[in-house]
């Protein structure tokens, strides 16, 4: 079941759809893009982010891709649309299902020895959790297979992301109200981790307030009070 904090976020998605669907032979990705960018500025809806604040409008595509694909089931019947305006998203779900299917070797030959591209193919299987079309446990299995890699660019890559999955899920269960003290804080950042189960370093108090902030626009006076960090309005 969705989580009321994406609702909107899904039903703006959606209607975004409707126009893509009408415009698609117009459209190449840079106008997409323009399109999206101004409709969540219009909506009042931020991208998902972590650290970077690079290129997120382009990497929010994926948010659209799992939608249009896995919410609106559109991808048999609109392929050439997926096809045209799509084709980086369809390159990180090969990528996502041959680290489940395959190795963490072979998904990462397929991802070009990117680690950015492997980066994308979590963040796909992540939104996907995010918006409750595939279980958490779908994530963090894929997690631990690359952290069980040898190959130092894949692990880093599942150690990065356990980072910011785990920076996410807090500033949301702050966003929530479900996080109300340090202590609350402290136990749940905890508990991600063994869930996990690989190693990889805990994300900083600021890092889960910039989430908190430019994502889900906690107020910084909650975030003071939790996690003792100072943001500006």
């Amino acid at each position: 079941m969705v989580k009321e904090l994406y609702r909107e976020r899904i039903k703006v998605i959606t209607d975004l759809w409707g126009n893509i669907l009408d415009k698609w032979d117009e459209l190449d990705r840079s106008n997409l893009l323009l399109m999206v960018q101004d409709t969540y500025e219009k909506n009042g809806i931020k991208p998902f982010r972590g650290f970077k604040s690079t290129n997120l409008y382009e990497k929010e595509l994926i948010s659209l891709f799992v939608i249009g694909k896995e919410g609106l089931g559109l991808y048999d019947d609109y392929r050439q649309v997926f096809d045209k305006l799509f084709p980086l998203e369809e390159k990180f779900y090969d990528v996502a299902k041959a680290i489940i299917e395959k190795t963490p070797e072979d998904a990462y030959l397929l991802a070009g020895n990117d680690k950015d591209v492997l980066a994308r193919a979590l963040r796909l299987i992540f939104t996907e959790v995010i918006f409750s079309f595939s279980d958490e446990e779908k994530l963090i299995k894929v997690l631990r297979i690359l952290g069980s890699s040898t190959n130092d660019g894949i692990k880093h890559t599942a150690k990065s992301f356990s980072r910011f999955y785990t920076a996410f899920k807090l500033a949301e269960s702050l966003a929530e109200g479900n996080i109300r003290d340090k202590m609350n804080y402290i136990a749940m950042k905890k508990a991600l981790a063994i869930s996990i189960g690989i190693e990889y370093p805990l994300p900083k108090s600021s890092y889960v307030a910039l989430i908190s902030r430019e994502v889900f626009n906690v107020s910084p006076k909650i975030i003071k009070r939790v996690l003792e960090v100072t943001v500006q309005p």
